[in-house]
């Protein structure tokens, strides 16, 4: 009887802090956590970047403008690319759909070197609205590659993005 109550009390605990660590959104806002795959409507961006911080086996430490012809929603996928895919300067490609799998997936590159997690290693949530998708997420402990020495090493990612459609 006193295992039982002890987990009902684990229970109600853990209920109270995920109560408490859910976000107050914006106004006519819709908050999406990591685990769930969102619906956003057919929309193109006109504006928007990420803050990415990249350490470990590559680093990137920078703010990178939405790619606006390469970033689309179409009711059923969304692909936000910012900056361009295998810059030297870096870029970042966050995805949405079901043909990902569960959430969202998130993938770095700073020239040849890359690291691709999805929501199985990331942690975090998108804020929807008719005209603005915003979203924070940590990536710990992604494998990274890197081509052109044919290394495998190990980031930890962290993007804050917004993308105004």
């Amino acid at each position: 009887m006193r295992s039982v109550s002890f987990c009902s009390s684990l229970v109600v605990a853990g209920m109270s802090l995920v109560v408490l660590a859910v976000p107050a959104s914006p106004a006519g806002a819709q908050v999406v956590p990591d685990s769930v795959i969102p619906v956003i409507s057919a929309r193109t961006y006109v504006s928007g970047s990420v803050t990415v911080i990249v350490k470990g086996s590559f680093q990137m430490n920078q703010v990178i403008e939405i790619n606006k012809p390469a970033s689309i929603s179409d009711g059923e996928m969304t692909w936000l690319q910012f900056g361009a895919s295998a810059s030297a300067s870096g870029d970042v490609l966050v995805t949405y759909g079901e043909d990902i799998g569960d959430g969202v997936g998130v993938h770095v590159g700073k020239g040849k070197p890359t690291a691709t997690a999805g929501s199985e290693l990331c942690t975090g949530e998108l804020s929807i609205t008719a005209t603005l998708l915003s979203g924070h997420y940590t990536c710990p402990g992604v494998v990274s590659y890197d081509p052109s020495t044919g290394r495998m090493g190990q980031v930890d990612i962290e993007i804050t993005f917004s993308a105004k459609s």
